[in-house]
């Protein structure tokens, strides 16, 4: 575990290897425990059981790649998790990005870490070398800056960011609003009395009650040809700001009663560079 602080941010990370997530969804790389802004804790421990083989024991920032070689992997075969290993696809199923698969080979990590910074180096040999920087920018700031390289793969896909803020812990209702800066459209999954798009993003009529969930994976602008990476949430006095460097194809959002996940789609292609900015507020 390491602890990045300023003045008035303070961020909980957890080596790639130490055991805290031992899932085979999310990139291992600066995997956050928590995150506290003026000492408010906006985001933490959101699932009400932690189990570190669950897909989804991750906080804060949590990005995923898309699966690379698995439709041509067959089982017993190795397909590439960027961010995770080699893994082994065990059967004819359809990859399932809930499923714990096994890792073959994890390959190698180094890490530097100083009072602001953590970064990260995952080397694959042959396969690709993929860095990442997590840094408190300023006393309201942080910037998750990734590259990723070949070397001598071709490597090409979708990644994306969970957005696991829990804003205090309060539970997600009316306060909880999240915009961006065009109109969106989509289609929701199932039909709810809970939520709507509005003319910048999305509003909660209510309280989501435990156990209840609501979706929407196809989030995109009105009329527009592509998204910028900029979007917005609030929940009472607390705010975080969010933008990226590269343009976004859709987004998702899924949430339950304590978390509200606006997750931003890119597509990359190695060699691929991105940097995501927050500012709280």
């Amino acid at each position: 575990m390491m602890l990045l602080s300023n003045d008035t941010l303070k961020a909980v990370l957890h080596e790639p290897l130490d055991g805290f997530y031992r899932g085979t969804r999310f990139d291992r790389s600066g995997v956050f425990d928590s995150i506290s802004f003026k000492s408010v804790e906006i985001a933490g421990r959101w699932f009400s059981a932690y189990n570190p083989y669950m897909h989804d024991a991750v906080c804060g920032p949590a990005e995923e790649f898309s699966p690379i070689g698995f439709e041509d992997a067959s089982p017993g075969e190795c397909f590439l998790k960027p961010g995770v290993g080699l893994l082994i696809r065990p059967d004819d199923a359809p990859y399932d990005r809930f499923r714990l698969y096994s890792v073959a080979n994890p390959g190698s990590w180094t890490m530097e870490v100083r009072q602001d910074h953590a970064g990260f180096r995952h080397v694959m040999p042959g396969i690709y070398d993929y860095r990442k920087e997590v840094v408190l920018t300023g006393p309201d700031s942080m910037e998750i800056r990734h590259s990723l390289t070949s070397l001598g793969a071709h490597l090409e896909g979708e990644v994306y960011n969970h957005n696991f803020w829990t804003m205090g812990f309060m539970a997600v209702g009316p306060q909880r609003q999240m915009d961006f800066p065009f109109r969106p459209e989509g289609h929701w999954r199932s039909e709810y009395d809970s939520v709507t798009l509005t003319a910048s993003g999305v509003r909660f009529s209510r309280k989501l009650a435990e156990g209840e969930s609501v979706y929407m994976g196809d989030i995109h602008e009105a009329g527009g040809h592509g998204m910028p990476y900029s979007m917005t949430l609030r929940d009472g006095g607390l705010g975080i700001e969010i933008s990226g460097d590269v343009p976004v194809t859709h987004t998702v959002l899924w949430a339950n009663h304590r978390v509200a996940c606006l997750e931003p789609y890119n597509s990359f292609a190695a060699p691929f560079s991105w940097t995501v900015r927050y500012r709280f507020f």
